[in-house]
């Protein structure tokens, strides 16, 4: 008879056999998970270690070259660039070279990232610093060649006084037509190796000229290179050729898709451009990109014809814009809003809360988080100083895209020395606001508002097109010197003659014209013979004239780099590593073509 089993005992065998089966199938599984799992893990750990690897190998490259650099050349970094360096030099040095339980790798990473990111900033500074020391070394001495009054020509003996005299012996013996061919040509062809004078201003003056490629001055191509490795895309360009100028379409086109792009990769969620004026800009912006906008301008009569303008826009959009992808030109057939540019009148500076003008011109959006991406196509003057202050300042300022213009509206400290016949008289530029300079580095530096007043002009469009100067120059100067000898104390505010010379077809009647608009009496009383001696010599004059005018003219560059880098250092001064300068547009077309771009 079998031996009695109790049912106690065999449900207890059941479970025991149950659980280890369980325990035996976890087993396998776990053997099984190891034999795929490891080679996996493996490679998974080898290639994540090469990436490190290799990123810690950049960083190392680097901070060796910008070290070794410091020991041969003669211009050196800062002490503190230097010890920044060296810092991430030794936390490279000392990363761990196993897997090593003790240290957190991820951990040491992100240190090494974020002490080479500040070492690569104050680097960027240093550069900064040394190409402005090397500008100014050479400006410094031109100075008062920058800030004369071509009114004061012959009054006080620029051309003897300004020049160098080897190049005014040169100019001298050759013919105006010779003298202007060459100029011309030397502007044009950089790699000219004439041995002369002429070629050696013009070409020294272009050396000191900001020029891209140089890590911190971005071309178009580099810009949307840095917008896709922030993760944002370019957007196709915009091109609306009714409404507005050749010049402006040009220039609408060629920065909305930027500013579109720009909007996107920072995650703001409106955009303001001040200064807006007619708002072209904003116009591409909301039909072609759908992003809310607002204009903001001080102007209120320019506002509300730009709001009709718009309206009228906003029915013919979709014929009269194009959308452009890759050089190809497609009609646009999306639907648009109209509702989202939006105007508001305002004089923008930097008190001005520009999150709350965004929230009543949208009030809609008020209980959202409003971010904005501050633009400017051509702040005029101080505005543009002023929205790099407010970029700083104003946390909701996602993004910075400003193109500035109308540099001899800036105020700054001028030095008496540095004042023109003008300021001398009627004590302009005397304000306690002041747009130059803006970084710390360049703080009680002055260049002086003719100085700045040239640096607007565009000797790229003058070189392309062979524009000389007018013939209302050497009137106007040879009208001072009748002046001064007849009138020494007239003040002759500054603006009262302009555009008179174009009625006028020789000195006489330009004379007999300013003299009865200023009411002096002098035509009448000063004999024929006077007038004769006056203007004896007036090819020679007009020759003079003619190329000082040019020769003047090749520090306008100069002068507009030291401005443009002035900003791009208060942006880096102030900790936004992703500020930059790019150059935007063609001279020729548009000739303020830089803009300052930067990134929260």
């Amino acid at each position: 008879m079998a031996e009695d089993i109790d049912f106690n005992d065999i449900l207890e065998n059941i479970f025991l056999s149950e659980n280890t089966q369980c325990k035996e199938s976890y087993n396998e599984g776990y053997r099984t998970g190891c034999d795929a799992g490891n080679p996996e893990g493996f490679h998974l750990g080898y290639h994540r270690g090469a990436e490190i690897g290799r990123e810690l190998g950049y960083y190392y490259g680097i901070v060796n070259n910008y070290l070794e650099e410091d020991d041969k050349s003669e211009v050196k970094h800062s002490e503190k660039t230097i010890k920044q360096l060296k810092r991430v030099k030794e936390l490279i040095d000392t990363f761990p070279r196993t897997n090593s339980e003790q240290h957190d790798i991820l951990a040491l990473l992100e240190i090494i990232r974020a002490q080479y990111k500040k070492a690569s900033m104050e680097s960027t500074i240093t550069k900064i610093h040394h190409h402005l020391d090397r500008i100014l070394k050479y400006l410094n001495p031109l100075l008062p060649l920058a800030n004369c009054h071509m009114v004061e020509f012959f009054t006080e003996c620029h051309w003897d006084e300004l020049l160098p005299k080897t190049l005014r012996q040169l100019l001298n013996e050759w013919d105006l037509n010779f003298a202007i061919e060459k100029f011309w040509t030397y502007t044009s062809d950089q790699n000219n190796n004439d041995r002369c004078e002429l070629r050696q201003w013009i070409h020294t003056a272009q050396s000191h000229c900001l020029t891209v490629n140089n890590g911190y001055c971005l071309s178009i191509d580099q810009l949307q290179s840095h917008i896709n490795s922030w993760g944002g895309i370019i957007r196709p360009e915009i091109k609306v050729q009714e409404f507005m100028t050749s010049k402006k379409s040009y220039e609408v086109q060629a920065m909305s898709s930027l500013v579109a792009s720009l909007y996107n990769v920072t995650g703001s969620t409106h955009c303001l451009e001040a200064g807006g004026g007619r708002g072209h800009l904003l116009v591409a912006l909301t039909l072609g990109y759908g992003i809310p906008s607002l204009t903001v301008d001080c102007d209120e009569i320019a506002l509300k014809n730009a709001a009709k303008r718009v309206k009228i826009i906003q029915k013919q959009w979709q014929a009269i814009a194009k959308k452009i992808t890759n050089g190809t030109e497609e009609c646009i057939g999306e639907s648009i809003r109209c509702d989202i540019h939006r105007f508001a009148s305002a004089f923008v500076t930097t008190k001005t809360d520009i999150s709350t003008i965004m929230r009543n011109a949208f009030p809609e959006h008020c209980d959202k988080d409003v971010k904005i991406l501050l633009t400017g196509l051509h702040t005029c003057g101080n505005l543009g100083p002023d929205s790099l202050k407010i970029f700083k300042s104003q946390p909701s300022t996602m993004g910075l895209f400003n193109v500035p213009c109308c540099y001899h509206l800036l105020t700054e400290k001028v030095d008496a020395g540095l004042f023109d016949a003008f300021q001398r008289d009627y004590g302009c530029g005397q304000e306690s606001v002041h747009g130059f300079p803006m970084s710390e580095y360049l703080r009680g530096y002055n260049l002086g508002r003719n100085a700045r007043m040239l640096a607007a002009q565009s000797i790229d469009r003058v070189v392309s097109q062979k524009q000389l100067p007018s013939k209302s120059l050497l009137y106007r100067a040879l009208f001072q010197v009748i002046v001064k000898r007849h009138v020494p104390g007239f003040a002759l505010t500054e603006g009262r003659l302009k555009r008179l010379a174009t009625n006028c077809n020789d000195f006489t009647e330009y004379f007999k014209m300013a003299d009865s608009v200023l009411a002096l009496g002098l035509f009448d009383r000063l004999p024929d013979s006077y007038l004769k001696e006056l203007s004896r010599d007036l090819n020679c004059q007009w020759k003079q004239v003619v190329l000082f005018y040019l020769l003047r003219l090749c520090l306008a560059q100069v002068i507009e780099s030291v401005l443009l880098l002035d900003r791009l250092l208060y942006l880096l001064e102030n900790g936004f590593e992703k500020a930059y300068i790019v150059k935007l547009f063609d001279p020729v077309l548009s000739p303020r073509c830089h803009s300052i771009v930067a990134v929260r």
